[in-house]
């Protein structure tokens, strides 16, 4: 990718780091960002959006016009930052909008990472906190309603084979280990009401309550049974459960326990959004990110609020055959 700053008035290269970087690609297309801020700050920080694009930068400051700019280049897409570009002129708009007659891809900056990252950014969750409609649930009544009929229906469908594989896991659990065969935990819910959740005990048994710590990679806690039943995802199966009780839903944001919750709240006054749903047994932070450790929570944030905005049915098949993946590969803690 070939980064190019025009100017530096309100997108500052030394706070950034961005490092030029030249790379020798026909599949690589051109990109304009126009009046950059903190979300440009952000995509051209991501992987995948720097093997895709060469990007070059334009603002107020800039030496050229912006109309005479765009009469001078041609770029494949061109992106406006919603924070910066509310004072852009009638004739710059009219040659924006003429590229868009001319079939260039004019995205707005904050929709394109959100499409391109399947994130809301963090750092423009403020914004979008004030249109807060955009995460109006009851607009979608309708399909919350089917989503609950399918999640009754399959959980109903799947208990047989469910119970089965728990009576099995029950059995394995007691014979390895001293303890309960069960593990309930307090978590929160929709409209941050306080539920238990069930799930099969992994850990060896503890009752002072120290297995309450985050679990970490290679957890030692773990026991040998109980990292094939993480693996798995058969551990899960007990939130057959709280799917039945109407608790949770089998796709949304993963349940946190209530003093996380507390803690990311303080940190993230949007973090409460997720409560707006179901909380799901699977999720696209979950499918996206299997591995995620607790200090990745505001990143999985990202993904749980991008699936509150754009829920449906057919992101939800996305979802579960994603979760069908990762059981099959096994990535887990």
């Amino acid at each position: 990718m070939s980064v190019h700053l025009l100017s530096s008035n309100s997108f500052d290269l030394n706070r950034t780091k961005l490092k030029v970087v030249r790379q020798e690609s026909i599949k690589s297309k051109r990109c304009l960002i126009i009046n950059p801020g903190v979300i440009a700050e952000e995509l051209v920080k991501e992987p995948k959006f720097e093997k895709k694009y060469t990007t070059e930068f334009w603002n107020e400051s800039s030496k050229t016009d912006l109309a005479t700019f765009l009469e001078s280049n041609q770029y494949d897409v061109i992106l406006l930052d919603p924070s910066y570009n509310i004072s852009l002129s009638h004739t710059q708009l009219k040659y924006i909008n003429n590229l868009r007659v001319k079939q260039v891809c004019v995205y707005n900056l904050a929709s394109f990472y959100e499409s391109f990252t399947k994130r809301i950014p963090s750092v423009h969750c403020k914004s979008w906190l004030i249109s807060s409609d955009l995460f109006y649930v009851n607009s979608r009544r309708n399909f919350f309603y089917i989503k609950r009929a399918i999640d009754l229906a399959v959980a109903i469908s799947i208990t047989p084979i469910a119970a089965i594989l728990v009576l099995a896991a029950i059995f394995c659990i007691k014979v390895t280990s001293k303890g309960p065969a069960f593990f309930i935990q307090n978590r929160v819910g929709l409209k941050g009401k306080i539920f238990s959740i069930y799930k099969l005990r992994t850990m060896y048994y503890c009752p002072e309550g120290t297995n309450n710590a985050f679990t970490v990679f290679n957890d030692v806690r773990i026991t040998p049974i109980g990292r094939f039943l993480r693996k798995t995802k058969i551990d899960e199966l007990p939130q057959l459960i709280n799917i039945l009780c109407g608790h949770m839903s089998l796709i949304g944001p993963r349940p946190e326990k209530e003093d996380i919750v507390c803690r990311l709240a303080e940190e993230a006054p949007y973090y409460n959004l997720r409560h707006a749903i179901r909380p799901g047994v699977t999720g696209l932070a979950q499918v996206t990110h299997p591995t995620a450790t607790p200090e990745q929570n505001l990143q999985k944030l990202e993904y749980d609020l991008f699936y509150l905005k754009n829920a449906s049915l057919l992101l939800d098949i996305k979802i579960f055959f994603k979760t069908i993946k990762v059981v099959l590969t096994m990535n887990s803690l």
